[in-house]
């Protein structure tokens, strides 16, 4: 019963992950790292073998190495790219302050006010 929850689960995440229209190598490893849970669901043994070829105790061992390892990974992805758009984000409001200075002197020298045209139309 659990098995089929299981792989019903991984399906599911698969087609959410194919709905997300990632790149070539970020779409090949998320499908890798769900047929290595699809087959770790299946032949729970195939973890114990891996645990044992890698010189770890036991194959929930292994997982769990490898789940921590994802998760540091995973979190030191977000901060970088949460420091990339802050950057790209102050670039661009830079910018933007330029273009509305440039924008307010260019009216100000440019567009005389409403009382000095009524003056040169009389």
């Amino acid at each position: 019963m659990i098995v089929s929850v299981l792989l019903v689960a991984i399906i599911c995440l698969g087609v959410y992950i194919a709905s997300h229209r990632l790149d070539g190598v970020r779409l090949v490893v998320a499908f890798a790292v769900l047929g290595a849970g699809g087959l770790i669901v299946i032949a729970p043994s195939f973890a114990s073998a891996a645990a044992a070829a890698l010189g770890v105790g036991r194959g929930t061992d292994l997982l769990l190495y490898v789940v921590t390892l994802t998760g540091v990974f995973i979190a030191a992805h977000f901060y970088f790219r949460s420091e990339r758009q802050a950057r790209q984000i102050a670039v661009l409001v830079r910018e933007l302050a330029l273009l509305r200075g440039e924008l307010a002197a260019h009216s100000a020298t440019h567009l005389a006010p409403a009382a000095s045209r009524e003056e040169i139309s009389r």
